[in-house]
């Protein structure tokens, strides 16, 4: 934060792309400790209990089935039934189960999240009886997700 209260301090302009990123990431973790520090306060003050849960596709996820079926678009959430649910409440249930959810912790790599899910995915087409390409001609599965989900069904 020091580089941030010199710029600030002398009045001067922030010049440069690196720069401009360098003192937007200080600007992203202050903040984020601020938030966290602020929930915490608020909790003891109320009594209630914060947890805190890995937030890894939280938000491309199915709040429905668990699975990575379905898509987001701007403020709505398509599941592969065609129902849409708000994006952020949608996001919000995700949060709400990830704390229960045993095979996902805190501290995983979204990569090895992804994983986890998209083996979901893939039991859950399974016990619906669909393949993964049924699911993808259907336009249930997001292209970004389609060589990984392949080659996990082939697993």
């Amino acid at each position: 934060m020091s580089n941030l209260k010199w710029y600030y301090l002398r009045g001067r302009s922030i010049t440069g792309k690196q720069q401009s990123k360098a003192i937007n990431r200080q600007l992203n973790q202050w903040m984020k400790g601020e938030l966290q520090a602020s929930l915490e306060k608020i909790s003891r003050e109320t009594g209630s209990t914060l947890s805190v849960v890995n937030p890894a596709y939280t938000s491309q996820m199915c709040s429905q089935t668990g699975t990575l079926l379905g898509k987001r678009d701007g403020d709505g959430f398509t599941a592969y039934t065609g129902v849409v649910i708000q994006s952020d409440k949608n996001a919000a249930l995700n949060i709400l189960y990830r704390g229960s959810d045993s095979e996902i912790n805190r501290w995983m790599k979204y990569a090895e999240v992804r994983k986890v899910l998209l083996l979901a995915t893939v039991r859950y087409l399974t016990w619906m009886g669909k393949s993964v390409t049924e699911a993808w001609d259907l336009g249930w599965i997001n292209p970004k997700f389609k060589a990984e989900v392949l080659r996990l069904e082939d697993e």
